[in-house]
């Protein structure tokens, strides 16, 4: 007898791999998008909606006879709108701020802001600051105590010591930090991964066990060379 599978015969639907993992809140829900706005100070969130798609920014001002230029970089006309998000709009459940590509030189006021835009402040998991020109890492960011995900490539970061400060976070796991004048230190990827031995990934590479074992190699022997330099001489020397 033949037991051959007839063509109109219905195939099993395929089994999920069991490394599946059901998709959390931070995936469903759209992040809150400010990117590409020219703002030059946080405050200048309340006089926008976040980008939708591919839709162009909206306003949250009064009409009124502007520059191209003014109109571009988001200028307060004379008798602003009280923003919505302040009155009646639904506050965001998502856990998602983009900031990047605009021109933010400090963030101290990021918690504020941020408060009056997310639900649960608390639950932000992700703030992208790429691309704009901060020099410092505000302490401010120690205030989220979910934050896993932090972008800061393209910036003006320059000081070890200030990327140092990101080991007060101990849930981040992603950080992208390329772009900016620090990575032009050598064994700088090295030394990232000895400060934040917590991160998973840097500048969007996983970090692997043998860049763990390099990155503690280095790390002990600069520790040497160190107390080397720290130890005096002596008339053998």
């Amino acid at each position: 007898m033949d037991t051959a599978r007839s063509p109109t015969s219905p195939r099993k639907p395929l089994a999920l791999p069991s490394t599946h993992k059901p998709i959390g809140l931070a995936e469903l829900e759209a992040p809150l998008d400010y990117s590409f706005y020219n703002m030059t100070s946080l405050q200048d969130v309340i006089y926008w909606e976040p980008r939708q798609g591919f839709l162009p920014p909206k306003r949250l001002y009064v009409e009124e006879e502007v520059s191209d230029n003014e109109a571009r970089v988001g200028a307060k006309a004379a008798n602003p709108i009280l923003p919505k998000k302040s009155t009646n709009q639904k506050l965001s459940k998502s856990k998602c701020l983009k900031l990047n590509n605009n021109c933010l030189s400090e963030i101290g006021d990021i918690k504020e802001v941020a408060s009056g835009l997310f639900e649960d402040v608390d639950s932000v998991a992700w703030l992208d600051l790429s691309f704009n020109e901060l020099t410092k890492v505000d302490d401010i960011l120690l205030q989220f105590p979910n934050l896993q995900i932090l972008y800061l490539h393209g910036n003006q970061f320059s000081n070890m010591a200030e990327i140092e400060k990101l080991a007060k976070i101990p849930t981040l796991k992603k950080l992208s930090l390329h772009g900016n004048p620090i990575e032009n230190e050598k064994g700088y990827k090295y030394i990232v991964m000895s400060m934040l031995p917590g991160i998973q990934t840097l500048d969007f590479s996983r970090i692997t066990k043998a860049d763990r074992r390099t990155a503690a190699t280095l790390e002990g022997m600069n520790k040497n060379l160190k107390k080397r330099r720290g130890k005096p001489k002596t008339e053998e020397d």
